[in-house]
């Protein structure tokens, strides 16, 4: 009696383009959400905008781009400027603001995680006050920070800054004012809600500071470590510093 043996069976072809197809349809799809996602950031930015400047916190870019494609979204501010307006009496009198000006801030955050974002600012930073030419001009070697809870209310935010330095502009010459070799500061919401009895731990640690024109003590490098708790800041709706911390 010979051995029958029955011949393979043959698998329906549909089943090799089958998995290419679905990648396909994910990359399609990841793709328009990426697009869409990235047409939203300009909202959200003027919309923010809007309420610091009902405030008198005025923020501006000469140029934005948004980039970072597939995973990321990398929000790209050249020429950034902040005005403080009407922040103290002495400026709501002469109706005219202190401006900050910087090269470059950079943005990032996932897409798949954005109440994150980081940022890395590109020095240097020149500040003017009521028009005029500027008066101070603050350097650094990298500057960054991070922002955990947005859009809602932060939970945590840390600012660091590496070889920190201010000086003081007076015509084509510039004086020393302070610096350090690297500063930190962090700020959590400890206890609580934004809305109910919040308590706040902010830290600030000094690495090799130094601070002239002030104290012949200061002058010498010194290292800090100051650590606080706020509480009884139950609004935080945008509004002027004097007004918030009073």
């Amino acid at each position: 009696m010979s051995d029958m043996t029955p011949a393979p069976r043959r698998r329906p072809l549909w089943l090799l383009f089958i998995v290419p197809v679905l990648v396909v349809i994910a990359a399609a799809a990841w793709s328009a959400f990426w697009f869409y996602a990235s047409s939203q950031v300009d909202v959200a930015a003027d919309a923010w905008r809007d309420r610091e400047a009902k405030s008198g916190r005025v923020y501006d870019c000469a140029r934005r781009s948004v980039a970072g494609f597939p995973f990321r979204l990398e929000v790209r501010c050249g020429g950034a400027s902040v005005s403080l307006v009407s922040q103290t009496a002495e400026q709501a009198a002469a109706k005219a603001p202190i401006t900050a000006k910087l090269a470059e801030i950079l943005v990032v955050a996932q897409v798949y995680d954005p109440k994150l974002l980081i940022a890395e600012f590109t020095a240097p930073a020149a500040i003017s006050d009521r028009g005029q030419q500027p008066s101070m001009m603050v350097n650094w070697s990298k500057a960054r920070s991070s922002v955990v809870g947005l859009p809602a209310i932060p939970q945590r935010i840390s600012l660091v800054f590496d070889d920190p330095s201010v000086n003081r502009i007076n015509g084509s010459a510039q004086a020393l004012l302070a610096r350090a070799k690297h500063i930190e500061l962090h700020g959590r919401l400890a206890e609580g809600s934004a809305l109910d009895h919040p308590v706040i731990e902010t830290v600030l640690k000094i690495e090799a500071g130094s601070v002239q024109e002030v104290h012949p003590l200061l002058a010498e490098a010194f290292d800090g470590d100051v650590r606080t708790r706020l509480s009884g800041l139950k609004d935080f709706s945008p509004k002027p510093w004097p007004t918030r911390f009073r």
